[in-house]
């Protein structure tokens, strides 16, 4: 049987493509991805690929625009779909490397961008919190809010260790924008 993608959902309930807010991302990846992420799994789904096997696929992506802030877009912006992370049932969370083999490659799906690759360090971390994407000349001109940063190996008999940190302009926007109560 054809595989197909059957439920889309926000953090917290099931969306369709008539959903007010999550609709327009719903048609977008009809539109734009599904084609190239079903072909993209049975690619590999083989012998030895990394969905051989797997009765569930459940991808995570980020609904934006250049003004979205905290999940509220502004309107007329232009909407971007990015793929964020791939979980596997049973297998749990793809490894940030094959994520970037078999997607960040794929010029038909977007990808966060791939900063930085290598030990995780105070210095790294420093340099995405004090990041000023509003600066000339800053870093990372890409990064606002911050990065998830993701361990590229499993360790035997644990989940795939992530963390995020965030830059001082996107906490600073976050507690001036909102009451303290809602943000918490």
């Amino acid at each position: 049987t054809k595989k197909q993608f059957t439920l889309f959902g926000s953090r917290q309930t099931l969306v369709d493509e008539n959903t007010e807010g999550f609709g327009d991302a719903v048609r977008f990846f009809k539109k734009n991805y599904e084609n190239a992420l079903r072909e993209i799994i049975v690619n590999n789904s083989g012998k030895k690929g990394i969905f051989n096997g797997i009765e569930e696929i459940t991808l995570f992506f980020e609904w934006y625009g250049e003004h979205s802030f905290c999940g509220f877009h502004q309107e007329g912006d232009e909407m971007h779909l990015a793929l964020i992370d791939v979980f596997l049932k049973k297998k749990g969370y793809i490894e940030p490397n094959t994520f970037i083999d078999i997607f960040c490659e794929d010029d038909r799906i977007e990808t966060p961008e791939v900063i930085y690759i290598g030990k995780l360090n105070m210095d790294f971390i420093n340099s995405i919190n004090n990041n000023d994407w509003t600066e000339e000349g800053c870093q990372y001109p890409n990064i606002k809010e911050g990065v998830v940063i993701k361990r590229s190996t499993l360790i035997s008999g644990q989940r795939l260790p992530m963390c995020k940190t965030k830059t001082k302009w996107w906490l600073n926007k976050l507690h001036s924008s909102y009451p303290e109560d809602m943000w918490k």
